[in-house]
């Protein structure tokens, strides 16, 4: 495998599609079907591989990786490892837990800090007694048949080297840019890496794709919550749902943000995005324009807050006038420049926001950048869903349904 990406085995043998990856799960459903018929597996109708069952695959990785104090990169490796194998194996045909200690036993061995077997199987042991055996030899034998399903690619790129490679172009381009990343910024970026690793994102789109997203859920979505915090609390949420529904920083809770991003590592965490996300859809306009001054929005909504008619409506007396005059020609050109002069004022302010001008710099070096951008708005949208589906993950539910399935056998 080549150190460069673009010329590796991820990206030549494992980088599939939206349809490619629907395909293979309908096969793994169709065999689930056709083993259940011929009694060779039970039953399990509760066994999905649904975010539910992402979700706690992730914690147990986690709680596993950080009870041998493994790095986190090789952590990370182990979860893509589970991810592959499960897009040819059924979930009712295997041990979960051992599957879980196998990723990331051979994780371990490629991300150069190996771990004894025996060590790992104990480990693995006082955390799920119930699941794991004894015998060593059951972990060894799941190693081989984890890595015949993958075909023998086990060298990864991650998108926490392309975040550093990020960071440190930012610093050294800074008179270019005029924009480099906080450490709080990076440790924001870095958690919500952690995270899209419950999706499908790494075997569908490049690694320097995802760290990107990552940046630009941290910088822009991090001014919109807060403005939208700020309109919550003044009780204006009302007059301002035009200009919040096209921000994608609508979908997180009232919550501050990096608050919100670090207990998103938590299991069972609540805390993150809203769910009327889920169904919300972004483009490339959305993304170029997000942070830019709208001075047209901006300007209508402002001076309807300073003029506001009796019934509680956020148009002003004037703009109501121009709408239902529109064919006049004598009523056209005086309510043009008042808005004109509307939006110059509030374009200044939007200036002297020190957030607004390094968002609009950071949506500069995208603009100038040869990133593919439709890539980048996909990874935002699995990204930001993560954490509405968080919000109704039950761990005991997939926990109980693990428990009645493997008791059976």
């Amino acid at each position: 495998m080549s150190a460069d990406y673009w010329n590796s085995s991820q990206r030549n043998q494992w980088q599939l599609t939206r349809f490619s990856l629907l395909e293979a799960r309908r096969k793994i459903i169709y065999l689930e079907r056709k083993m259940i018929q011929n009694g060779l597996i039970k039953d399990s109708p509760n066994i999905n591989y649904d975010y539910n069952m992402r979700i706690y695959l992730h914690n147990l990785m986690l709680k596993l990786g950080r009870r041998m104090n493994v790095r986190q990169v090789a952590i990370a490796t182990a979860e893509v490892y589970c991810t592959r194998f499960l897009t040819r194996v059924s979930l009712k045909e295997i041990n979960v837990y051992l599957l879980v200690t196998t990723c990331l036993y051979v994780a371990c061995k490629i991300e150069e800090c190996p771990q004894h077997i025996r060590l790992i199987v104990s480990e693995a042991r006082n955390l799920w007694p119930e699941y794991i055996p004894q015998d060593v030899t059951k972990l060894a034998e799941f190693e081989f048949y984890l890595i015949e399903e993958m075909d023998s690619y086990l060298l990864l790129h991650h998108p926490y080297k392309s975040l550093l490679q990020l960071k440190n172009y930012f610093e050294q381009k800074y008179g270019i840019y005029g924009f480099k990343l906080t450490d709080e910024e990076l440790q924001n970026c870095w958690s919500l890496i952690n995270d899209s690793y419950i999706t499908d994102l790494h075997l569908l789109l490049p690694p320097h794709i995802i760290a990107v997203a990552a940046v630009y859920i941290t910088i822009v979505l991090k001014k919109n919550l807060s403005q939208l915090k700020n309109k919550d609390e003044n009780g204006s949420a009302e007059g301002n749902n035009t200009n919040s529904s096209n921000n994608i920083g609508t979908s997180i809770s009232q919550q501050d943000y990096p608050q919100a991003m670090n207990n998103s590592n938590k299991p069972g965490s609540t805390d993150g995005f809203d769910n009327s996300s889920a169904n919300k859809e972004l483009n490339i306009d959305d993304l170029m324009n997000l942070s830019k001054p709208n001075s047209q929005e901006n300007g209508k909504t402002k001076s309807a807050e300073v003029s506001p008619s009796k019934n509680g409506n956020t148009q002003s007396a004037s703009q109501k006038e121009s709408q239902g005059n529109t064919n006049h020609p004598s009523l056209q050109q005086p309510t043009k420049s008042t808005h004109t002069a509307q939006d110059l004022v509030n374009f200044d302010l939007d200036i002297l926001d020190e957030d607004t001008i390094r968002i609009n710099k950071f949506m500069n070096f995208l603009e100038h950048s040869h990133i593919n951008l439709d890539e980048v708005v996909e990874a935002v949208q699995d990204m930001v869903n993560v954490y509405v589906l968080w919000n109704r993950y039950n761990e005991q539910s997939v926990r109980k349904a693990l428990q009645v399935m493997l008791w059976k056998r």
